[in-house]
């Protein structure tokens, strides 16, 4: 019993998944979206995952520049100039 319970919750956080991925497509993307082939809805989704990819990553890197810059002052220090 407690398995088909866990079941139902990993395919209820998938559906939720996959129709937030839909939901945040542009027109350009749904027009290309055909009901009737499935195979359409995984390109469709692969398409979103990797643009969701791409915005978390610049947001690890706009949140992170203040630290990597830290490290570099630290890493490479200025030397001081000989004569």
């Amino acid at each position: 019993m407690m398995r088909l319970g866990l079941i139902k919750i990993v395919a209820l956080a998938l559906a939720v998944g996959v129709c937030l991925l839909i939901a945040t497509a542009n027109d350009r993307e749904l027009a290309s979206l055909d009901i009737r082939h499935p195979a359409a809805l995984l390109s469709l989704v692969a398409t979103r995952l990797h643009a969701v990819q791409s915005y978390v990553g610049k947001l690890i890197n706009r949140f992170t520049a203040g630290f990597r810059e830290t490290i570099g002052k630290h890493e490479n220090p200025k030397k001081s100039l000989e004569r």
